[in-house]
């Protein structure tokens, strides 16, 4: 039976496992996926963060069978499997596969989700919820959907009882402190110690905007921390000491001059 799932990656030290889906039902502007499709995390991506956008990554054409993916994770004795996206709770097999997973290997299932529709999290250990912008107005114009439903479907996944944490793409003059500062009440409104972590923009797709400096970041930490109690920042450049390597498709495969990223650089293998 076939999946959503595009790419695994694993990280041999940690034993941590990566499945990125493909599919969503909102369209941030923003989205990661427009400049690298495969797992921003690879080591051969790491240094991608920084580099200028240059039209659209190519969509995954290869896909992986639900059997395919159970044995790969079972054969690595992967601990940790986070479940991304684009969106993995639109794919049916989802849940089949965070249960085999549960049941051959006892991982640490980590989902996360937009929280547009309610995921099943029967076998989910933890969720992590995007949360784009509070503002509606603001919201449909940077996904293309409202966001009334997943700010009824946060309280929700919280009240389920799986622990859940909160994170939010800072976008300099658009998603700025202040609108942080409104998604950190909201958050609060629900409990005050559900974890927020703000990402750093970086350049992907056609958007006007900049990388925030780290004073804007932490401006924006500040003011998420009037109203939340653990409140944390990602700025894309900390340092890794674990390696992750792509295991679907493998690492000669993503050579392949079809697999690019969409990015500007002469340094790099595909251009």
């Amino acid at each position: 039976m076939q999946t959503n799932v595009y790419n695994i990656a694993f990280a041999e030290s940690t034993k941590q496992a990566y499945l990125h889906f493909w599919g969503c039902n909102i369209k941030c502007k923003g989205c990661v996926c427009q400049k690298v499709v495969y797992d921003f995390m690879l080591d051969r991506n790491m240094h991608l963060h920084l580099a200028e956008p240059r039209g659209l990554a190519a969509a995954p054409e290869r896909f992986i069978a639900l059997n395919d993916v159970i044995e790969t994770l079972v054969g690595l004795e992967a601990k940790w499997v986070l479940f991304e996206g684009q969106e993995a709770s639109l794919d049916p097999q989802m849940p089949s596969i965070a249960e085999a997973l549960h049941r051959h290997l006892g991982t640490t299932n980590v989902l996360l989700t937009n929280a547009f529709v309610m995921p099943d999290l029967r076998h989910f250990d933890k969720v992590a919820v995007g949360l784009k912008a509070f503002n509606e107005t603001l919201h449909r114009e940077y996904t293309g959907e409202s966001n009334k439903t997943i700010l009824e479907n946060f309280p929700r996944i919280f009240h389920s009882g799986v622990p859940m944490m909160a994170e939010t793409v800072l976008i300099p003059g658009y998603i700025d402190y202040q609108e942080i500062e409104q998604i950190a009440k909201f958050i609060a409104s629900v409990d005050k110690n559900i974890r927020y972590q703000i990402d750093a923009y970086f350049k992907a797709g056609n958007n006007p905007w900049r990388r925030p400096t780290a004073d804007e970041v932490d401006r924006a930490v500040e003011a998420a921390s009037k109203h939340l109690n653990n409140v944390y920042a990602y700025k894309g450049s900390e340092p890794r000491e674990f390696g992750v390597k792509s295991i679907f498709p493998t690492e000669a495969e993503l050579d392949a001059a079809e697999l690019a990223p969409a990015v500007e650089s002469r340094h790099l293998v595909y251009a």
